[in-house]
C-alpha cells in the first residue's frame, strides 16, 4: 500500500458549500407547491398542511421549532368560481377567469349575480367601465359617487402579464361601497354599451399566521444571533385553478431549509443562528412585522438576512439594504465577501419583502432576490424554478453567514 498525496483540507466555508443539496432543496420545494397544499393561503387548509411540513422538515435536521401564532385581521378568498359574461354588440360570451376577468381586492361584497349595462358615465343600474384607474382616496371617491347615482358596480381594466393572467392581487387599501371586478383592458372597451352579467364572491375573513421560527446555538451563547428568514405563505388557490407559489416563495423557503440542514450537520458557528420561516408576507408583510415586534421586546438585535424569490438565475442577484441607522456594515461585508468567493454578482435592486420590515425595527437586514418565472401566476410552477438559482441562493446565504459568524 502506497501514499497518495492529498490536496489541502477545504476550509469551513467550502464544506458548507459543498454540503448544500440542491436536489434536496428542491424536493422540498416541490412538495410545497403540491395541490394540497392550495397556494399556502393563511386559513386555509393547504396552510395548515405546509405549517405541518415545514415544522417537521426542521424538527428531522434537530431543530426545535417553535410555531408563533398571531391574528390576521382578514384574508380574501373566492368563496366558488367566478362568472362573468358579456352581451355586447359582435362580443357575446362568457369570459375566461383569471385570464379575461379576475376579483380586484377594493371591491365591496357582492352576495348574488348582477346584470346591467355597461357605460363610461353609469347611472342608476349600470357598470361604471373604468378604462383608467384612479388610484388610492381618489378611486373611494368616485365610488362613492357612482353610488349616489344608483350605479351597481365597477369594472376597472388590468393587464395580464406575459404569461396571459391577471396577476391574482391578495391584498389593498380598504374596500369601497360597490361591487368592483377587473377586466383586461380591450375585453372592458368591448364591452362597453353591452349588458354584463357576473358573480364574483370575493369573501373576507379573519384568519390566525403562524411563523415557524427555530434557533441553532451558537459557541458563543451571547453573540447577537444571525437571522434567516423566508415567508412560506402563498397567494392562496383559485376554486379551480391551482397557484403552486414555487418562486414566491417555496424557493426561499426550500433555501433556509436546506441552510439549516447543512448548519445542524457541521461544527458550531460562534454566533447563534435564528431560521424564521415567516407567514403572511403577501398581506402586507404581518409575519414578518410580528416577528420583529417580539424581538425588540426581548432587546434581541439579529443581523438580518431576508431570501425572496430564489427560483430563476439572472446572473446577478439584487440586494436591499436598509434602511437602517446605522447602516448595517457587517451585512453588507458579508454579502460583499461572499459574492466574491462565490464569482456572484450582486447589485442595488429593491426586494419588496420582509427584509423591509426587520430594517424598519432597527435592525441591520438586508434582502436577496434572485427573481422568479412568473409573478402571482400559476405557471409559477416547480418545473420553471432553475435548480442553478437553488444552489447559488444557497451558496450566499452560507458563505454570508459564515463570513458574519467568524468576522463579527
Amino acid at each position: 500500500m502506497t501514499d497518495t498525496a492529498q490536496g489541502p483540507e477545504p476550509d469551513e466555508a467550502t464544506k458548507l458549500l459543498d454540503a448544500f443539496d440542491t436536489e434536496r432543496a428542491l424536493t422540498t420545494l416541490q412538495a410545497l407547491c403540491a395541490p394540497d397544499m392550495s397556494g399556502r393561503a393563511p386559513g386555509s387548509a393547504g396552510h395548515a398542511l405546509a405549517t405541518e411540513f415545514l415544522e417537521t422538515t426542521l424538527t428531522a435536521y434537530g431543530l426545535s421549532p417553535d410555531l408563533d401564532t398571531f391574528a390576521i385581521r382578514e384574508v380574501m378568498r373566492l368563496a366558488a368560481q367566478p362568472t362573468c359574461r358579456v352581451d355586447g354588440s359582435g362580443f357575446t360570451r362568457d369570459l375566461v377567469h383569471r385570464a379575461e376577468f379576475a376579483e380586484n381586492p377594493r371591491s365591496g361584497p357582492m352576495p348574488a349575480a348582477l346584470t346591467g349595462t355597461v357605460s363610461e358615465s353609469a347611472g342608476a343600474g349600470e357598470w361604471a367601465a373604468l378604462l383608467k384607474v384612479p388610484q388610492g382616496d381618489a378611486f373611494a371617491a368616485l365610488a362613492d359617487e357612482l353610488v349616489a347615482r344608483g350605479a351597481i358596480g365597477i369594472l376597472t381594466a388590468q393587464n395580464a402579464d406575459a404569461s396571459g393572467y391577471l396577476t391574482k392581487r391578495v391584498q389593498g387599501p380598504p374596500p369601497v361601497g360597490l361591487p368592483v371586478i377587473a377586466l383586461r383592458p380591450d375585453v372592458l372597451a368591448a364591452s362597453i354599451g353591452g349588458t354584463v352579467t357576473a358573480h364574483v364572491p370575493l369573501l373576507r375573513e379573519p384568519a390566525t399566521g403562524t411563523n415557524i421560527i427555530a434557533a441553532l446555538p451558537g459557541a458563543d451563547p451571547d453573540a447577537r444571533p444571525i437571522l434567516l428568514t423566508a415567508h412560506y405563505d402563498g397567494v392562496g388557490a383559485d376554486p379551480e385553478l391551482h397557484f403552486p407559489c414555487a418562486g414566491d416563495n417555496a424557493s426561499g423557503t426550500a433555501v433556509l431549509c436546506e441552510v439549516a440542514r447543512v448548519l445542524t450537520s457541521a461544527a458550531p458557528l460562534a454566533r447563534p443562528v435564528v431560521f424564521a420561516l415567516v407567514d403572511a408576507e403577501e398581506i402586507g408583510t404581518i409575519g414578518s412585522g410580528h416577528h420583529a415586534r417580539r424581538l425588540r421586546e426581548q432587546g434581541i438585535v439579529p443581523d438580518v438576512l431576508n431570501v425572496d424569490m430564489a427560483g430563476k438565475d439572472n446572473g446577478k442577484v439584487a440586494v436591499e439594504l436598509g434602511p437602517a441607522d446605522p447602516s448595517p456594515t457587517g451585512v453588507i461585508a458579508a454579502l460583499d465577501s461572499a459574492g466574491r468567493r462565490l464569482g456572484i454578482q450582486l447589485y442595488a435592486g429593491t426586494v419588496s419583502s420582509d427584509n423591509r420590515r426587520y430594517a424598519s425595527a432597527g435592525f441591520p437586514a438586508a434582502g436577496i432576490g434572485f427573481g422568479a418565472a412568473h409573478y402571482h401566476s400559476p405557471l409559477d410552477a416547480p418545473d420553471r424554478i432553475e435548480p442553478e438559482a437553488l444552489r447559488k441562493a444557497g451558496h450566499l446565504v452560507l458563505a454570508a453567514v459564515h463570513h458574519l459568524a467568524t468576522q463579527n
